[in-house]
Formats: structure tokens, C-alpha cells, sequence
């Protein structure tokens, strides 16, 4: 079960938790993308920007549940 977690005196739930970790993983894969030119083939490169996040964010969540 996923505790919270307190810095300086402040409580983080465990969603706050998972969209803090994800952030960095995100501009990772965003940055590996961009490398590889797979975002010259998106239509909305935003969307598809939020959308990554959205997914990791999710995928952060599941994992940190089980």
C-alpha cells in the first residue's frame, strides 16, 4: 500500500508522488524521441507530449499500487 510521504513538514499523497517521479522519466523518453526523430511523424506534437506524460504518470501509478 502506498504510504505518504512528508517533506519539510508538507504531506504528499501517493498521486502527488507519482506525478513528481514521472516528470523526469517523461522528458527521458521525450528526449529519446526527439533523437530518434520519431516526433516528425506526429500530427499534434503536443497533444502526443501530453499524452506521454498522461501514460507514464499512469504507468507510475500501477506500478507504485502493486
Amino acid at each position: 500500500m502506498p504510504i505518504d510521504l512528508e517533506v519539510g513538514g508538507v504531506y504528499l499523497p501517493p498521486i502527488a508522488q507519482a506525478l513528481l517521479l514521472a516528470f523526469p522519466v517523461y522528458l527521458l523518453l521525450d528526449w529519446i524521441l526527439r533523437r530518434l526523430g520519431v516526433l516528425q511523424f506526429v500530427w499534434h506534437e503536443a497533444l502526443f507530449e501530453g499524452a506521454l506524460y498522461a501514460c507514464v504518470c499512469a504507468t507510475l501509478i500501477l506500478v507504485m499500487g502493486a
